[in-house]
Protein backbone atom coordinates (compact mmCIF):
# COMPACT_ATOMS: atom_id res chain seq x y z
CA UNK A 1 0.00 0.00 0.00
CA UNK A 2 1.25 3.57 -1.25
CA UNK A 3 -0.31 6.80 -0.65
CA UNK A 4 0.40 10.42 -0.47
CA UNK A 5 -2.11 12.94 1.39
CA UNK A 6 -2.66 16.38 2.75
CA UNK A 7 -1.90 16.77 5.49
CA UNK A 8 -4.13 18.44 7.40
CA UNK A 9 -6.80 16.13 6.09
CA UNK A 10 -5.22 12.82 7.37
CA UNK A 11 -4.62 14.60 10.91
CA UNK A 12 -8.47 15.26 10.78
CA UNK A 13 -9.54 12.01 9.86
CA UNK A 14 -7.07 9.81 12.57
CA UNK A 15 -8.18 12.12 14.91
CA UNK A 16 -11.93 11.76 14.11
CA UNK A 17 -11.86 7.19 13.97
CA UNK A 18 -9.09 6.67 16.72
CA UNK A 19 -12.03 8.07 19.26
CA UNK A 20 -13.27 4.96 18.80
CA UNK A 21 -10.40 2.91 19.34
CA UNK A 22 -10.42 0.48 22.49
CA UNK A 23 -8.69 2.04 25.57
CA UNK A 24 -8.70 -1.74 27.02
CA UNK A 25 -8.54 -3.55 24.46
CA UNK A 26 -8.86 -7.37 24.35
CA UNK A 27 -6.44 -8.36 21.25
CA UNK A 28 -3.88 -5.78 20.37
CA UNK A 29 -5.78 -5.55 16.49
CA UNK A 30 -8.64 -3.43 18.45
CA UNK A 31 -5.69 -0.39 18.76
CA UNK A 32 -5.33 0.16 15.53
CA UNK A 33 -6.84 1.75 12.38
CA UNK A 34 -7.46 -0.34 9.34
CA UNK A 35 -6.25 1.68 6.27
CA UNK A 36 -7.31 0.11 3.05
CA UNK A 37 -6.49 2.13 -0.14
CA UNK A 38 -8.06 2.13 -3.29
CA UNK A 39 -9.23 3.43 -6.10
CA UNK A 40 -8.32 7.35 -5.32
CA UNK A 41 -10.32 6.56 -1.51
CA UNK A 42 -8.52 6.02 1.95
CA UNK A 43 -10.83 4.18 4.28
CA UNK A 44 -10.08 4.26 7.66
CA UNK A 45 -11.66 1.98 10.44
CA UNK A 46 -11.34 1.54 14.28
CA UNK A 47 -13.43 -0.48 16.81
CA UNK A 48 -14.05 -0.97 20.57
CA UNK A 49 -16.55 -3.80 19.33
CA UNK A 50 -18.91 -1.31 21.05
CA UNK A 51 -18.79 1.03 18.52
CA UNK A 52 -17.09 1.44 15.19
CA UNK A 53 -16.08 4.18 12.80
CA UNK A 54 -15.22 4.61 9.18
CA UNK A 55 -14.29 7.38 7.58
CA UNK A 56 -13.69 7.99 3.52
CA UNK A 57 -10.69 10.21 2.31
CA UNK A 58 -9.92 11.73 -1.13
CA UNK A 59 -5.91 10.64 -1.62
CA UNK A 60 -3.29 10.22 -4.17
CA UNK A 61 -3.44 6.12 -4.36
CA UNK A 62 -0.10 4.97 -6.00
CA UNK A 63 -0.58 1.18 -4.93
CA UNK A 64 -3.21 -0.55 -3.88
CA UNK A 65 -3.49 -2.43 -0.30
CA UNK A 66 -4.63 -2.90 3.40
CA UNK A 67 -2.60 -2.13 6.81
CA UNK A 68 -3.50 -2.49 10.30
CA UNK A 69 -1.46 0.42 12.35
CA UNK A 70 -1.71 1.71 15.68
CA UNK A 71 -4.00 4.20 15.83
CA UNK A 72 -2.84 6.63 18.41
CA UNK A 73 0.26 6.94 17.58
CA UNK A 74 0.02 7.14 13.90
CA UNK A 75 -2.50 10.01 15.07
CA UNK A 76 0.21 11.67 17.53
CA UNK A 77 2.72 11.63 14.62
CA UNK A 78 0.24 13.13 11.65
CA UNK A 79 -0.63 15.76 14.18
CA UNK A 80 3.32 16.75 14.73
CA UNK A 81 4.22 17.26 11.38
CA UNK A 82 4.34 20.39 9.15
CA UNK A 83 1.75 21.60 6.92
CA UNK A 84 3.21 19.14 3.91
CA UNK A 85 2.33 16.53 2.30
CA UNK A 86 2.49 12.95 3.83
CA UNK A 87 3.51 9.66 2.01
CA UNK A 88 2.53 6.59 3.43
CA UNK A 89 4.14 2.97 2.62
CA UNK A 90 2.87 -0.10 4.53
CA UNK A 91 5.07 -3.46 3.07
CA UNK A 92 7.12 -5.76 4.75
CA UNK A 93 5.26 -5.52 8.22
CA UNK A 94 6.25 -2.11 8.71
CA UNK A 95 4.92 1.40 7.55
CA UNK A 96 7.26 4.01 6.32
CA UNK A 97 5.93 7.90 6.82
CA UNK A 98 7.49 10.70 4.94
CA UNK A 99 6.41 14.28 5.59
CA UNK A 100 9.01 16.97 4.85
CA UNK A 101 12.33 16.05 5.76
CA UNK A 102 11.17 13.72 8.21
CA UNK A 103 11.08 9.83 8.31
CA UNK A 104 9.71 7.19 10.16
CA UNK A 105 8.97 3.61 10.24
CA UNK A 106 6.11 2.15 12.34
CA UNK A 107 5.18 -1.74 13.11
CA UNK A 108 2.34 -3.22 11.81
CA UNK A 109 -0.23 -5.26 13.45
CA UNK A 110 -1.95 -8.43 11.45
CA UNK A 111 -4.48 -6.67 9.90
CA UNK A 112 -6.49 -9.96 9.42
CA UNK A 113 -7.13 -10.09 13.28
CA UNK A 114 -9.25 -7.09 13.11
CA UNK A 115 -12.89 -7.63 13.28
CA UNK A 116 -15.50 -7.48 10.32
CA UNK A 117 -17.89 -4.33 10.66
CA UNK A 118 -21.29 -4.37 9.25
CA UNK A 119 -23.08 -1.97 7.51
CA UNK A 120 -25.74 -0.04 8.64
CA UNK A 121 -28.93 -2.05 8.04
CA UNK A 122 -33.14 -1.65 9.40
CA UNK A 123 -35.19 1.16 9.61
CA UNK A 124 -33.81 4.30 8.09
CA UNK A 125 -34.57 7.58 9.07
CA UNK A 126 -32.86 11.00 6.90
CA UNK A 127 -32.50 14.57 9.00
CA UNK A 128 -30.62 17.63 8.42
CA UNK A 129 -27.41 16.99 9.82
CA UNK A 130 -26.85 20.14 11.07
CA UNK A 131 -30.06 19.98 12.87
CA UNK A 132 -29.14 16.71 13.30
CA UNK A 133 -25.78 17.81 15.24
CA UNK A 134 -27.76 20.81 17.15
CA UNK A 135 -30.09 18.58 18.77
CA UNK A 136 -27.27 16.14 19.71
CA UNK A 137 -25.81 18.70 21.89
CA UNK A 138 -29.17 19.67 23.61
CA UNK A 139 -29.93 16.34 24.79
CA UNK A 140 -26.29 14.47 25.70
CA UNK A 141 -25.49 16.85 28.29
CA UNK A 142 -28.59 15.34 30.40
CA UNK A 143 -27.66 11.74 30.37
CA UNK A 144 -26.06 10.00 33.11
CA UNK A 145 -22.39 8.97 33.68
CA UNK A 146 -23.18 6.94 36.48
CA UNK A 147 -22.07 3.52 34.89
CA UNK A 148 -24.48 1.80 37.71
CA UNK A 149 -27.36 2.88 35.61
CA UNK A 150 -26.85 1.80 32.35
CA UNK A 151 -29.94 2.46 30.74
CA UNK A 152 -29.21 6.31 31.91
CA UNK A 153 -26.16 6.95 29.99
CA UNK A 154 -27.93 6.83 26.59
CA UNK A 155 -30.17 8.88 24.35
CA UNK A 156 -33.51 7.34 23.06
CA UNK A 157 -34.08 7.81 19.19
CA UNK A 158 -37.57 7.74 18.70
CA UNK A 159 -38.58 7.53 14.94
CA UNK A 160 -41.87 7.79 13.50
CA UNK A 161 -43.46 8.50 10.26
CA UNK A 162 -43.59 12.19 11.59
CA UNK A 163 -39.97 12.54 12.56
CA UNK A 164 -37.28 11.78 15.26
CA UNK A 165 -37.20 12.73 18.60
CA UNK A 166 -34.31 12.65 20.96
CA UNK A 167 -34.68 11.98 24.74
CA UNK A 168 -31.95 11.59 27.66
CA UNK A 169 -32.40 11.93 31.87
CA UNK A 170 -30.03 11.43 34.94
CA UNK A 171 -33.14 11.49 36.75
CA UNK A 172 -32.39 15.03 38.03
CA UNK A 173 -33.10 16.67 34.42
CA UNK A 174 -34.62 15.61 31.03
CA UNK A 175 -33.86 17.01 27.78
CA UNK A 176 -35.72 16.08 24.94
CA UNK A 177 -35.54 17.65 21.13
CA UNK A 178 -37.58 16.99 18.13
CA UNK A 179 -36.70 17.21 14.77
CA UNK A 180 -38.63 16.88 11.08
CA UNK A 181 -37.10 13.90 9.60
CA UNK A 182 -38.40 11.24 7.09
CA UNK A 183 -38.83 7.49 7.45
CA UNK A 184 -41.02 4.55 6.43
CA UNK A 185 -41.91 3.26 9.51
CA UNK A 186 -41.05 2.95 13.46
CA UNK A 187 -38.63 2.39 15.40
CA UNK A 188 -36.43 3.07 18.99
CA UNK A 189 -32.98 2.73 19.52
CA UNK A 190 -31.25 3.76 23.27
CA UNK A 191 -27.57 4.57 21.78
CA UNK A 192 -24.86 4.81 24.50
CA UNK A 193 -24.32 8.74 24.44
CA UNK A 194 -20.93 8.87 23.62
CA UNK A 195 -21.69 7.52 20.20
CA UNK A 196 -23.88 10.07 20.07
CA UNK A 197 -21.38 12.86 20.56
CA UNK A 198 -19.08 11.56 17.91
CA UNK A 199 -22.34 11.61 15.37
CA UNK A 200 -22.86 15.19 16.59
CA UNK A 201 -19.39 16.61 15.81
CA UNK A 202 -19.44 15.33 12.42
CA UNK A 203 -23.28 15.92 11.56
CA UNK A 204 -22.10 19.84 12.91
CA UNK A 205 -19.20 19.84 10.54
CA UNK A 206 -21.74 19.61 7.66
CA UNK A 207 -22.96 23.19 7.20
CA UNK A 208 -25.53 21.32 4.90
CA UNK A 209 -26.50 18.23 3.87
CA UNK A 210 -28.56 14.97 5.18
CA UNK A 211 -27.77 12.41 7.45
CA UNK A 212 -28.73 8.91 7.55
CA UNK A 213 -29.70 6.98 10.46
CA UNK A 214 -30.39 3.28 10.81
CA UNK A 215 -32.25 1.13 13.45
CA UNK A 216 -32.39 -2.54 13.61
CA UNK A 217 -32.60 -4.86 16.74
CA UNK A 218 -28.91 -4.68 17.83
CA UNK A 219 -27.31 -2.08 16.59
CA UNK A 220 -27.50 1.61 15.06
CA UNK A 221 -25.99 3.49 12.31
CA UNK A 222 -25.08 6.88 11.01
CA UNK A 223 -23.59 7.98 8.19
CA UNK A 224 -22.76 11.67 7.78
CA UNK A 225 -20.60 12.91 5.58
CA UNK A 226 -17.74 10.94 5.02
CA UNK A 227 -18.40 9.01 8.22
CA UNK A 228 -19.96 5.82 9.30
CA UNK A 229 -20.88 5.25 12.59
CA UNK A 230 -22.26 2.11 14.07
CA UNK A 231 -23.01 1.55 17.76
CA UNK A 232 -24.54 -1.21 20.06
CA UNK A 233 -27.92 -0.66 21.57
CA UNK A 234 -27.84 -0.36 25.05
CA UNK A 235 -30.60 -3.25 26.57
CA UNK A 236 -33.44 -2.26 29.10
CA UNK A 237 -36.84 -0.11 28.75
CA UNK A 238 -36.17 3.44 29.08
CA UNK A 239 -38.45 5.66 31.47
CA UNK A 240 -41.36 7.27 29.72
CA UNK A 241 -40.47 10.30 29.83
CA UNK A 242 -43.64 11.72 28.29
CA UNK A 243 -45.78 11.50 31.89
CA UNK A 244 -42.39 13.76 33.16
CA UNK A 245 -43.69 16.56 30.46
CA UNK A 246 -45.72 18.68 32.33
CA UNK A 247 -49.07 20.76 30.74
CA UNK A 248 -47.64 24.78 30.81
CA UNK A 249 -47.05 26.32 33.90
CA UNK A 250 -49.65 29.37 34.46
CA UNK A 251 -45.57 30.99 35.86
CA UNK A 252 -43.39 32.10 33.04
CA UNK A 253 -40.23 34.13 33.12
CA UNK A 254 -39.04 35.33 29.39
CA UNK A 255 -36.04 37.19 29.18
CA UNK A 256 -32.93 37.33 27.86
CA UNK A 257 -30.86 33.97 27.57
CA UNK A 258 -27.45 35.40 27.86
CA UNK A 259 -28.18 37.38 30.40
CA UNK A 260 -29.38 34.99 33.00
CA UNK A 261 -26.83 32.18 31.83
CA UNK A 262 -24.47 34.68 32.82
CA UNK A 263 -26.37 35.63 35.96
CA UNK A 264 -26.09 31.87 36.84
CA UNK A 265 -22.40 31.29 36.27
CA UNK A 266 -21.74 34.38 38.35
CA UNK A 267 -23.72 33.35 41.32
CA UNK A 268 -23.20 30.18 41.01
CA UNK A 269 -19.46 30.27 41.92
CA UNK A 270 -20.21 30.80 45.46
CA UNK A 271 -22.78 27.81 45.37
CA UNK A 272 -20.55 25.30 46.46
CA UNK A 273 -20.47 21.75 47.85
CA UNK A 274 -24.23 21.24 46.63
CA UNK A 275 -25.25 24.39 47.35
CA UNK A 276 -28.36 25.71 45.19
CA UNK A 277 -28.81 28.90 43.65
CA UNK A 278 -32.11 30.54 45.08
CA UNK A 279 -34.41 32.54 42.22
CA UNK A 280 -36.99 34.36 43.35
CA UNK A 281 -39.50 35.25 40.52
CA UNK A 282 -41.57 38.33 40.90
CA UNK A 283 -42.72 41.12 38.96
CA UNK A 284 -39.42 42.73 38.04
CA UNK A 285 -37.96 39.36 37.08
CA UNK A 286 -36.13 37.53 38.69
CA UNK A 287 -33.57 37.60 41.90
CA UNK A 288 -30.74 35.44 42.16
CA UNK A 289 -28.89 34.04 44.74
CA UNK A 290 -26.44 31.73 46.93
CA UNK A 291 -25.12 31.27 49.56
CA UNK A 292 -21.97 29.58 51.30
CA UNK A 293 -20.47 29.24 55.18
CA UNK A 294 -17.07 29.10 54.06
CA UNK A 295 -16.98 31.09 51.12
CA UNK A 296 -19.84 33.45 51.29
CA UNK A 297 -22.94 34.38 48.91
CA UNK A 298 -23.96 36.39 46.49
CA UNK A 299 -26.97 38.35 44.87
CA UNK A 300 -28.15 39.53 40.64
CA UNK A 301 -31.07 40.94 39.66
CA UNK A 302 -32.23 40.01 36.04
CA UNK A 303 -35.11 42.33 34.75
CA UNK A 304 -37.31 40.34 32.76
CA UNK A 305 -41.38 39.81 31.59
CA UNK A 306 -42.48 37.93 34.74
CA UNK A 307 -46.22 36.71 34.61
CA UNK A 308 -47.58 34.50 37.61
CA UNK A 309 -47.53 34.50 41.41
CA UNK A 310 -44.28 35.41 43.27
CA UNK A 311 -42.53 32.56 44.32
CA UNK A 312 -38.81 31.12 45.10
CA UNK A 313 -37.32 27.84 43.55
CA UNK A 314 -33.71 26.53 44.20
CA UNK A 315 -31.82 24.44 41.40
CA UNK A 316 -28.38 22.79 41.18
CA UNK A 317 -26.36 25.60 39.11
CA UNK A 318 -24.92 23.42 36.88
CA UNK A 319 -28.30 22.39 35.31
CA UNK A 320 -29.53 25.67 34.91
CA UNK A 321 -26.13 26.57 32.99
CA UNK A 322 -26.50 23.37 31.16
CA UNK A 323 -30.55 23.93 30.00
CA UNK A 324 -30.04 27.92 29.42
CA UNK A 325 -26.83 26.94 27.09
CA UNK A 326 -29.14 24.06 24.94
CA UNK A 327 -31.69 26.45 24.77
CA UNK A 328 -31.77 28.43 21.31
CA UNK A 329 -32.00 32.05 20.41
CA UNK A 330 -32.08 35.48 22.30
CA UNK A 331 -34.88 35.00 24.47
CA UNK A 332 -36.01 32.01 26.78
CA UNK A 333 -38.31 30.86 28.69
CA UNK A 334 -38.41 29.57 32.84
CA UNK A 335 -41.88 28.19 33.67
CA UNK A 336 -42.00 27.30 37.45
CA UNK A 337 -44.99 25.69 39.09
CA UNK A 338 -43.84 25.89 43.00
CA UNK A 339 -40.22 25.03 44.50
CA UNK A 340 -41.22 21.51 44.41
CA UNK A 341 -42.14 20.27 41.01
CA UNK A 342 -39.42 20.79 37.92
CA UNK A 343 -38.88 23.80 35.94
CA UNK A 344 -39.08 23.79 32.35
CA UNK A 345 -36.63 25.73 30.21
CA UNK A 346 -37.42 26.33 26.58
CA UNK A 347 -35.78 28.61 23.93
CA UNK A 348 -37.81 30.15 21.26
CA UNK A 349 -39.60 27.70 19.01
CA UNK A 350 -41.11 24.24 20.63
CA UNK A 351 -38.47 21.76 19.30
CA UNK A 352 -36.05 21.48 22.89
CA UNK A 353 -37.50 20.98 26.44
CA UNK A 354 -35.63 20.80 29.28
CA UNK A 355 -37.03 19.78 32.59
CA UNK A 356 -34.75 20.56 36.09
CA UNK A 357 -35.40 18.91 39.54
CA UNK A 358 -36.05 21.77 41.50
CA UNK A 359 -34.05 21.53 45.58
CA UNK A 360 -36.00 21.53 48.34
CA UNK A 361 -35.65 24.02 50.33
CA UNK A 362 -35.61 23.61 54.46
CA UNK A 363 -38.59 25.20 55.63
CA UNK A 364 -38.49 28.61 57.62
CA UNK A 365 -38.05 28.51 61.16
CA UNK A 366 -41.00 29.37 63.36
Amino acid sequence: MKFKCDRDALSDALQTVQRAVSSRPGIPALTGVLMNASGAELVLATTDLEVSARLRLQVNVQEEGVALIPARLLADMVKSFDQAPVELVAEDRQARIVCNNYEGTVRLLPAEDFPALQDPAGTRVTVAAPALGEGIQQVTRAASRDEARPILTGVLLEISREGLTMVATDSYRLAVRELPATAPGEAKALVPERALVEVGRAASGEEKGEAEIFVDAGQVGVRTGNLTLTSRLIEGEFPNYRQLLPERYDNRLTGSRQQLLDAVRRVGLLARENSPVRLEFNALGVRLTSSSPDLGGAVEVVEASYEGEDMTAAFNPGYLIDGLTAAVGERVHIEVRDGLKPAVIRGEGEAFVYLVMPVRLPAPVG
